[in-house]
């Protein structure tokens, strides 16, 4: 573990790392996100959508385009997640995030990705690696962190708010327990960014993706990072049958 590579990350909760999608990749993911949410919101129904408050957020899009697995199966992506979380963290979701101009999103209150936790941890449970697809700002409601509050159990009276301002194509790191929000919105531009959180493999899935493909894929790399080594057992028979499946493919 190279604490001195994310001494920011550490430090405040959150750390910019730039340049990990180039500006055609940036514009093509922008308009995948937009169209997998129409796509989303037909399948639900868009009045449903906006009953739920799920309004403008595509959950899971490489469940739609794979070229979304991209972004949290990559050896850059990879590096980062098992420099700081170790090599048995697991996906817990992506979902892209949609900000139109001028609205109230409903990520726009400080929350945390574990949600309806109040603790404090010494080690880092799950982290956040959200790619920004536009310029991030203040003025086009860039994602706003209370600095130094993944080690705090609520925010304090003198909490520090910042909003850093990002190129597009780059990644916000961030510790899942840091408290954060979504902007408002003052430009005329819709801005968009794509979340993904890992956590260590006690932690829930948002989705059971291992319970959505059914079975593993060939690639066993892959096959942990969406969470098929970390799954529940139905019985002990089940648990233990696991065990020696895995001790005979190690001989």
């Amino acid at each position: 573990m190279n604490e001195d590579r994310y001494e920011q990350f550490y430090n405040t909760g959150f750390q910019v790392l730039p340049d990990f999608l180039c500006l055609e990749e940036v514009d093509e993911y922008r308009q995948k996100s937009i169209d997998i949410y129409r796509v989303q919101e037909k399948e639900f129904g868009k009045d449903n959508i906006a009953l739920i408050n799920e309004e403008n957020v595509a959950r899971s899009p490489f469940l739609y385009d794979n070229k979304f697995k991209k972004l949290f199966y990559s050896d850059r992506v990879l590096e980062v997640v098992h420099d700081i979380l170790g090599k048995y963290a697991i996906l817990s979701l992506q979902n892209s995030i949609i900000v139109p101009p001028d609205e109230h999103h409903h990520q726009s209150f400080y929350h945390r990705d574990i949600i309806y936790q109040e603790f404090t941890s010494s080690r880092p449970l799950a982290i956040n690696i959200y790619y920004c697809l536009d310029d991030y700002s203040e003025y086009n409601g860039g994602t706003c962190f209370i600095e130094r509050s993944h080690l705090h159990e609520k925010i304090g009276r003198n909490a520090i708010e910042t909003t850093p301002k990002v190129s597009a194509g780059s990644v916000i790191l961030f510790n899942s327990m840091t408290f954060h929000k979504a902007g408002i919105n003052k430009s005329s531009n819709i801005r968009c960014g794509i979340n993904n959180m890992f956590t260590l493999p006690f932690v829930k899935q948002q989705i059971n993706y291992p319970a959505y493909f059914g079975s593993p894929t060939e690639d066993e790399s892959l096959n942990q990072i969406l969470g098929f080594r970390s799954q529940e057992f139905d019985s002990v028979q089940s648990f233990r049958q696991y065990r020696l499946n895995r001790k005979r493919n190690a001989e």
